[in-house]
């Protein structure tokens, strides 16, 4: 018998939802009899409009998902018809640009809301901004920082310079014309940030990872697809240029892959990509035919 991480199995959704409720209403009991502080409260859950009543009420901060799972441990990827249709769905520039951050340049959720304005350098080829020597062309930063006010964690070490796109260079000017009607969103050193809200805050604070999981998830429910988890866009993005044979070391630049070794889950060829490379190399041997 072994136990430990990685060992057995995992609980069950029908497992975990009723033991979540019950560790929820035991910290609001302890909190209605004084024996712990709000904080607690504050950690554990948020405060959201109903949505039949529209009264505010208390919500779990943490929750379990009951959409489909994947059995395989990975999330497969998204198809490009379905991240196109998650574009096609999002309703404000902002969500837009994130989707296609995620699609795109196959960033994590982490670095999505961990991304500071100051980290994005969307200047043409051949100019630099002062103190980045990069030339090549729009980019951004991915730099590992802690103490994100949610808890967002970046995975890469050190900082990873990723090209971006033209696409997204224009859709990111979309997000920086609408972020100028948030009236909190001025002086916020944030890239994304959040709208304001429903019972009157200003708007302007910082996104956590729930947040674009569950924008993703909506709106591939509004789009009327399955199920897409936003590390599907980031599969999207590897499986495609292993399709178009990317080379493993500029991919496992690309991706901000430690071990080169990772992106093997990329590369899955079919069969007739492996009958059609036998043929060039042998052609190369033997003379075409």
């Amino acid at each position: 018998m072994t136990s430990g991480r990685g060992q057995g199995r995992l609980p069950q959704d029908s497992t975990l939802a009723p033991a979540l409720a019950a560790i929820h209403g035991f910290y609001l009991h302890l909190a209605d009899l004084r024996r712990i502080s709000a904080k607690a409260v504050d950690a554990l859950f948020v405060t959201a409009p109903h949505p039949a009543t529209g009264k505010l009420v208390l919500e779990p901060r943490i929750r379990v998902d009951p959409r489909p799972s994947h059995a395989s441990g990975r999330a497969p990827a998204a198809s490009h018809e379905e991240f196109a249709a998650l574009l096609r769905t999002t309703k404000t520039a902002r969500d837009r640009c994130m989707v296609a951050l995620l699609g795109a340049c196959a960033l994590r959720v982490g670095q999505v809301v961990g991304l500071l304005r100051e980290d994005i350098h969307l200047v043409p080829a051949g100019s630099t901004v002062p103190g980045c020597p990069y030339s090549l062309g729009p980019h951004l930063h991915l730099k590992k920082r802690d103490g994100h006010p949610r808890g967002a964690a970046n995975k890469n070490r050190g900082t990873v310079v990723v090209p971006v796109p033209g696409p997204v260079v224009m859709l990111y000017a979309d997000w920086m014309r609408e972020r100028l009607t948030i009236p909190g969103a001025g002086k916020a050193i944030w890239a994304f940030v959040s709208f304001p809200g429903p019972t009157g805050e200003p708007g302007g604070q910082v996104l956590g990872t729930r947040r674009v999981q569950d924008l993703v998830s909506d709106l591939a429910r509004d789009a009327g697809i399955r199920h897409i988890h936003p590390h599907m866009l980031r599969h999207a993005f590897g499986e495609t240029a292993a399709d178009l044979d990317v080379a493993c070391d500029v991919l496992q630049r690309l991706l901000g892959h430690r071990d080169v070794a990772s992106q093997n889950v990329y590369r899955n060829p079919s069969d007739a990509r492996v009958a059609h490379a036998a043929q060039a190399v042998n052609d190369k041997i033997f003379g075409p035919a």
